[in-house]
Formats: C-alpha cells, structure tokens, sequence
C-alpha cells in the first residue's frame, strides 16, 4: 500500500466459537522444557521491524494537528529485500480530537504476550483449514503478565496499546511485490465498560497475523526464551534475542555468529543515530545486557575504517552462553521432533 492511499476495509471475520483440532497448533502449544518460560519467534513475522519509533520520536514528528504520515522502511531479510509502509493508528483524546500514533515498544511487548497467551490451548484457537489464529484474553490478564516480568502498565497503557495495535495497518513488500496488508491485531471483540466493571476478568478476542497463521501450518517458528526475553531492558536487546533464536540455529562452544552493525540498523530501525560511533555505543549497552542475561558469553569487534581513519562499519562475532546453548538445542530437538510428528499425520 503506497502513500496517501486509502486503506480498504476488510471483511469483519468472528472468532470461532471451539477449538478446531490440528496437528499443527499441538505442535505449537507443546514446548521441550518449562513451559512458562518459553514462547516462539515467527519466520520473517519478527523479522519486520514494526516497533521502532519511540514515542518521544513520534511527538516530534506530529504536525499541529496531531497527524502522522505513513512511514516508509526497507530492510533484508535472510538476504531478500523488503519494505515495509506502516500507517499510523488515529485515536480520539479526552478533548475529542484525533492522535496518531505508530506502534512502539509498549505495543511490541503486549504483542508477544498475546503470543504467549496463544501457545496456551486454553487461550487460543488455530483453524488450518481457514489460516487463522485467535488469541482470548482479558486485561487483568495482561496487566499481570507484564507486571511478573518486570513491564508493568496501567489499564489504561494497556488499552491504549491494544487500540494502536488494532488500529495501525502494516503493509509488507517482498522484492517490490505486496504479499500482506493488516491491522497487527485484527477483528478485535472488546469487552464493553459496563461488562469490565461487572466482570474485570472478562474475556476479549484478537485475529492474530495471517503470517503468525502460516508459520504455525508450516512450522516454520523456533522455541525460545521468552521469560528471559521479557526481563531484557533495552528493545534492541530483545530484538537482538529474537534474531539469534531463530538465525542462530547451531549455537555452541565451537561456533560464533557474525554480524555487521550497518545489518543491525537497517533491519532493526532501533538505532536512529547517524553517526556510527553513536550506533556502537548504543549496540554494545545491549550486547553487554545481553551478557549478563547469559545469551552471548563474549563478543569481538572489527571496525572497517574508511578515509581519515573513520568508521565505516563494525564486524561484531558473538559467542554463545552456555545457557543460551542449551535453549538452542531444546530448541533444535522440538523442531526436528515436530516435522517427524507432522509428516507422520499426512
């Protein structure tokens, strides 16, 4: 979808009134290790950058009247180039006019709690057939859950989280061609004000990404930890997190990962600083938080100098934690353990 154009309406769908059954979402709900702890990254779906205009970013950028223009970001995935255009959420204020507002780190967050909540076969609902996931939950629900890991919000955050995510559209463009358009959360069925006062614990439903859909038919997402995610302070480092669980597949003491920091800001868009050494400054907090978590053990740079001894680019070699290989390997044998499960139903 391209600047200035209107977005058409989608079809309303409504969420399933059971549990299809499937292969495929047990696959999903089903975890080797602590449950409680772990989550699942999505293929190419938590590779699009999405959250990456603070909010302090978005007050500056606002016109008088409150308005936000779309935003335009290319970024690579697994080598392949892609764009995304996201067009802001409009929300009405107290004094009844309108704010836009794109999504950010608080909506990034309450998304991968709903997606924690969907792993759980009491929560969600995945029809193969019909390519859709539907997550139930209730505020209390999230309040507490962002409140355990350290993220706390009020109702109100929350809320205004859950508008800005059913309300902004995410249009994605792989090599040029427009393969997605939609809300982050879509078909969102609320529990009214007087509902919430009589029942705060009152369920609400949410139409999860059709990609989110497609990774769980094709299997195409990776365990990780999202506990230890979750308590991650800075959002480069949990971005960072996502990408090595899922692209740092044979995480050990023998092997290393590499990556070069001009990838990190173009695919990340979480570094709006032009200078380079501003960039490194800002990676290596997260990579040092990243160390005390126990995901990398240690980490070497190699700067690529230019004309009078500038910084072009820095080569960052990462070495896993012991802790972070073990996720890995659990992680290795569930997907392995996963396609044999999958075939064998065919």
């Amino acid at each position: 979808m391209e600047k200035g154009k209107n977005v058409k309406k989608a079809v309303v769908k409504t969420p399933p009134s059971h549990q299809p059954q499937s292969i495929q979402y047990n696959l999903f709900s089903q975890f080797f290790g602590d449950k409680d702890k772990l989550s699942n990254t999505i293929e190419i779906w938590d590779g699009v950058p999405k959250y990456f205009v603070s909010k302090q970013a978005q007050t500056k950028q606002r016109d008088q009247k409150g308005s936000l223009q779309p935003i335009n970001r290319s970024f690579e995935y697994k080598g392949i180039h892609c764009r995304v255009v996201i067009q802001p959420a409009f929300l009405e204020q107290e004094n009844g006019e309108f704010k836009a507002f794109y999504p950010s780190a608080n909506e990034e967050l309450l998304e991968d709690v709903l997606r924690k909540f969907f792993s759980d076969q009491r929560l969600g609902f995945h029809d193969v057939k019909q390519d859709e996931s539907w997550v139930r939950f209730s505020i209390s629900m999230i309040k507490k859950e962002l409140a355990g890991k350290g993220k706390a919000r009020n109702l109100s955050q929350i809320k205004e989280s859950l508008e800005i995510l059913s309300r902004s559209v995410l249009s994605l463009y792989v090599e040029d061609e427009l393969i997605y358009t939609n809300p982050i959360l879509a078909d969102v069925t609320k529990v009214t004000r007087k509902q919430y006062l009589e029942d705060p614990s009152g369920y609400w439903m949410a139409r999860l990404p059709a990609l989110v859909s497609k990774s769980v038919n094709e299997v195409t997402y990776r365990q990780y930890n999202y506990a230890k995610m979750m308590g991650l302070n800075f959002q480069p480092s949990r971005w960072l997190m996502k990408r090595l669980s899922h692209h740092y597949v044979n995480a050990s003491h023998l092997t290393s990962y590499e990556i070069l920091l001009s990838s990190i800001v173009r695919d990340s868009g979480l570094f709006p600083y032009k200078r380079v050494p501003d960039q490194v400054k800002q990676f290596e907090k997260s990579l040092e938080e990243l160390k005390s978590k126990k995901v990398i053990n240690h980490y070497e740079k190699k700067e690529k100098i230019e004309a009078k001894n500038k910084i072009k680019d820095v080569l960052y070699t990462l070495y896993a934690h012991s802790d972070f290989i073990k996720d890995v390997k659990a992680a290795n044998a569930r997907k392995k353990r996963g396609q044999i499960d999958l075939d064998a139903s065919f």
